[in-house]
């Protein structure tokens, strides 16, 4: 298989998966995950059963299953009079819609494989995703046609089918509409008559998920039917759990993660096809209407990122707000400030929930639902049912003993084929242990006697500082604890010297800005820190730059600093 390296012997606490005797009692230690089952046959499935059900709301009007697959299906029949074939990739570059839940189920009804495309991509980025995946065929929107037409000639593109996404006329000029595919006289006038399309799971791709590229350019994660569905089976049993411990009759969440990328389409999309949900959802964050949402609605579930916890509680409108109705709140993508944990607790009186996960994993591998498996605030909890986890020499793949800092490495039905057409990339990531394929996952991690997780940093993100190892999530964590820090992240810069110095960059609350200066700063994280860890460079910024899914991007960060250091 393409990526095996030489074997490695597993620990203990891998063979004995120790995480097992803390799971709580009536937890289920294994998943049952059908293997001959396509996303497909999941979605008919969970409309045999919860089909009536209002299943989500967008902007006021409600949908219920039954409708979506119907849609789902005509636009299946489309795509194949269109030529789309078994296999054949077909892109999505829609935000969050009842447009962008029709796409993505047609797409797989028809055989073929979704590659989802940000809405926050330029027409550059685009291109790049389109001629990786070799998509002839894409579902866009009117606001984003301009992107797409600019680069069209670079790309196989043969089919652009365009919706305006509040349902009315489509936004574009004349000479346009002769060249597009309108979403809506599709649906309509095609007969919902799918082909009948033999999936097999294990080895057909349903999505082709690109990582966010923060190292490099972009890769596609091949994730088939059965990895998302895998994960899909293995987070399930934190909803029915949750919804038993509190007396919820169904899970109301709050949707703003991104579909465009594996986050939401399996833990909001997947999902909640095995279960009875309702999801409000928006086309992008927008602290006004989602605090209105909360107030209104009463939800009692969202999955998030930090980023966006920290601008809902640090929105004006959130003071007048009623967060007690979120019981459960989870934060992914990205580390979890302990001191956001602390306030949300305060707030709400309800506990703060994390979890772990990467794309090439489909992605949650780890989960520590806060009124389920306890636990210490900052642990992203133990490994998902079904799922291996260890900590490893990042150099020599060799497992180390419980406590040691290492690289985090995964074992699981959730985990990737490999990377599209980058057999390289793929050996890279891989080796073999036990028997077993496992996955490098680049974080630095620990593992406590109870088989609970802590990530640590990136690998690639440690700041060497006179010899030392300098980890920026720890001075993250303690800049936190600053009353005037909103946001902040921590990056190396060349240093002739130190090799590498210590440089932050702060967003500061708004009833803070203006108030505090850099100085007071700096003098601040020498009482706080070790002296090799305080920050020698800080700067306020009004914003940091981050993916879709709340990433902080140091990379861009890094070459900003770069690009000041080089000679005019």
């Amino acid at each position: 298989m393409v990526g095996v390296k030489k074997s490695v012997k597993l620990p203990d606490y891998v063979r004995k998966k120790i995480w097992l005797k803390y799971y709580p009692e009536g937890y289920p230690k294994k998943a049952k995950i059908p293997e001959n089952k396509s996303l497909p046959d999941m979605f008919n499935e969970g409309v045999k059963k919860y089909g009536e059900e209002v299943n989500l709301i967008f902007y006021g009007k409600e949908y219920n299953r039954k409708q979506l697959l119907g849609w789902a299906e005509r636009l299946a029949t489309a795509l194949y009079y269109l030529g789309v074939r078994k296999g054949d990739v077909v892109a999505i570059y829609l935000p969050n819609s009842v447009q962008f839940l029709v796409a993505y189920f047609g797409i797989l009804l028809a055989g073929a494989t979704v590659t989802a495309i940000s809405p926050l991509f330029v027409p550059r980025e685009v291109a790049y995703q389109l001629k990786d995946s070799g998509a002839e065929t894409i579902i866009t929107m009117d606001l984003f046609y301009n992107n797409v037409k600019q680069i069209k000639g670079e790309t196989r593109l043969k089919n652009i089918i365009v919706a305006n996404i509040g349902g009315g006329k489509l936004n574009l000029e004349k000479e346009d509409l002769d060249k597009i595919l309108n979403y809506d006289e599709l649906i309509e006038r095609t007969p919902p008559n799918p082909p009948k399309v033999k999936i097999k799971p294990k080895e057909d791709v349903a999505v082709l998920q690109y990582t966010g590229g923060t190292t490099g350019l972009p890769k596609g994660a091949m994730l088939t039917h059965y990895n998302v569905i895998a994960n899909a089976y293995q987070v399930k049993p934190i909803t029915e759990t949750l919804n038993k411990m509190l007396g919820l009759d169904r899970t109301r969440s709050i949707s703003v993660l991104p579909w465009y990328h594996i986050y939401g389409q399996t833990c909001e999309i997947a999902t909640s096809a095995l279960l009875n949900t309702i999801a409000i959802c928006f086309t992008q964050f927008d602290p006004v209407p989602i605090l209105d949402a909360i107030q209104s609605f009463k939800p009692n579930t969202l999955i998030a990122v930090p980023a966006i916890l920290i601008f809902l509680l640090n929105h004006p409108k959130s003071r007048g707000v009623d967060f007690s109705c979120l019981k459960y709140l989870n934060m992914g993508a990205a580390p979890t400030p302990v001191e956001l944990g602390k306030q949300w607790q305060q707030l709400s009186g309800n506990p703060l929930s994390e979890g772990y996960g990467l794309t090439e994993a489909s992605p949650v591998t780890h989960t520590r639902c806060a009124q389920i498996f306890g636990g210490e605030f900052g642990s992203v909890g133990p490994p998902v049912p079904n799922t291996l986890a260890g900590i490893v020499d990042p150099e020599t793949n060799e497992f180390l003993p419980v406590g040691e800092l290492g690289e985090l490495v995964i074992n699981g039905p959730q985990v990737m084929k490999g990377y599209w057409k980058k057999p390289e990339e793929t050996a890279k990531v891989f080796f073999k242990a036990g028997g077993m394929r496992w996955l490098k996952t680049g974080d630095l991690a620990r593992m406590d006697a109870k088989g609970y997780f802590y990530i640590v940093d990136r690998t690639k993100d440690i700041i060497k500082y006179k010899g030392h190892s300098v980890y920026p999530r720890e001075i993250e964590e303690t800049l936190f604890e600053h009353e005037a820090v909103m946001d902040a992240t921590v990056i190396g810069v060349p240093d002739p010297e130190a090799g590498e110095n210590i440089k932050v960059f702060i967003v500061l609350k708004p009833d803070f800005k203006g108030k505090v200066r850099e100085e007071d700063f700096l003098y601040w994280c020498r009482e706080h820190m070790a002296a090799y860890k305080y920050p020698r460079y800080i700067e306020f910024v009004d914003a940091l730059p981050k993916s879709l899914v709340g990433k902080t991007l140091r990379r861009v960060l890094r070459e900003r600093e770069t690009q000041k250091t080089k000679p005019a």
